[in-house]
């Protein structure tokens, strides 16, 4: 078959294609854009030609704020030869100023082991986001409605347990301490959806003030204390001396600190060490969580931020747990601009590591606080 006969074939099977197809050389300089890139951008495809992709297509990520060059995955694919792909849209800018949300994935183009250009394919995910939105708007209000008569529950089975309907018997005693531990886990449970979708949904307020960070966990140690000491736990704590307070949303990073150290305790057997480091580096304060508990299976561990998930061999020793506390310290750390990232043999315990930016977090209006 004819070379030019080739081409034309493998053109035609790129039109095809619903989603946009964008081809650049290795200076990012449009070749190629097929005819769904062309209507989803709103550009002619000759004036497109030979453009820069990021002056094409602009890009701003789900608060609103543009994306620079430097950030963008077809020169991060271009410069280190590997591929990209986001599943969670941030916006792309077409001709007339209008947006949409995006899912895209950028891939090198490589010719005799040497990178030549990219191919960015993408499509407009409005519909999915709006189902998500719509989603997220259901389990908040189902959460809120729920919270209500468990609340209700919580306050009667205290008083029943207090004796203010008449004294119980032992076993009367036990069947309602149940129940009310059990109450307590769903009010748990409801309390991080609850919070999850409001992160999801944008809706939590930022409010930095300076912090101490070395007092603020002290006082997370004394909170979980009790828990500490029945499990026989040894607790070490190391803050840099010379960390100066930073601005940051105390009632968040609080969450996270609670998170990890409370799955550290659940997860590490009795008489186990756990160690809360935190310390200077660069830009950044680094804090470490460390246990030598039960650790994450290998296979499993790409799923760790995932909602509702919680390890084989952790359910089979420890019921409780909703699977939803490293989802919530994910994003939390996220929204604040640091990172979160672990490491973890099975049987010989875990270590997270989680960062804030020393500049602190920015504030940001909303209409709830997390836990309100």
């Amino acid at each position: 078959m004819p070379q030019a006969t080739k081409m034309i074939e493998y053109q035609a099977v790129l039109e095809s294609i619903g989603d946009g197809i964008i081809v650049t050389d290795r200076d990012a300089k449009i070749i190629y854009i097929n005819e769904a890139a062309s209507k989803m951008l709103l550009w002619n495809r000759d004036e497109a030609l030979g453009q820069d992709m990021v002056d094409v297509v602009p890009a701003a990520d789900p608060h609103g704020n543009m994306i620079s060059p430097k950030d963008r995955s077809l020169y991060a694919a271009i410069k280190t030869g590997a591929s990209f792909t986001n599943h969670i849209a941030n916006y792309y800018i077409r001709r007339d100023g209008t947006k949409f949300p995006g899912a895209i994935t950028t891939s090198p183009v490589l010719f005799n082991n040497e990178i030549i250009g990219a191919v960015v394919s993408f499509r407009d995910i409005t519909r999915n986001a709006e189902i998500d939105r719509m989603k997220t708007e259901f389990l908040s209000l189902a959460s809120h409605q729920l919270r209500t008569p468990l609340s209700a529950m919580k306050w009667f089975l205290e008083m029943l347990l207090d004796g203010d309907a008449g004294p119980l018997n032992k076993e009367q005693t036990e069947f309602v301490g149940n129940v009310n531990e059990s109450n307590n886990r769903m009010i748990d449970l409801v309390n991080d959806l609850l919070n999850i979708t409001r992160i999801e949904s944008d809706r939590i307020i930022i409010d930095p003030k300076p912090t101490n960070l070395s007092k603020l966990i002290g006082e997370i140690i004394v909170e979980l204390k009790p828990k500490f000491e029945a499990n026989q736990q040894k607790v070490i704590v190391s803050c840099n001396p010379a960390l100066a307070d930073i601005n940051l949303d105390a009632n968040l990073i609080r969450a996270v600190y609670l998170n990890l150290l409370s799955n550290a305790i659940k997860y590490t057997p009795a008489g186990g060490e756990i160690m809360v480091v935190v310390s200077n580096k660069g830009n950044e304060i680094v804090s470490q969580v460390s246990d030598n508990g039960l650790g994450i299976p290998k296979e499993e561990q790409s799923k760790v931020f995932n909602r509702f998930f919680r390890a084989k061999n952790i359910v089979k020793k420890v019921v409780d747990g909703t699977g939803l506390g490293l989802y919530l310290a994910k994003a939390i750390v996220d929204s604040s601009g640091g990172r979160i990232w672990f490491a973890s043999e099975e049987g010989k315990g875990t270590t997270f590591w989680f960062t804030i930016p020393k500049a602190g977090m920015k504030a940001k209006e909303g209409q709830v606080t997390l836990g309100s």
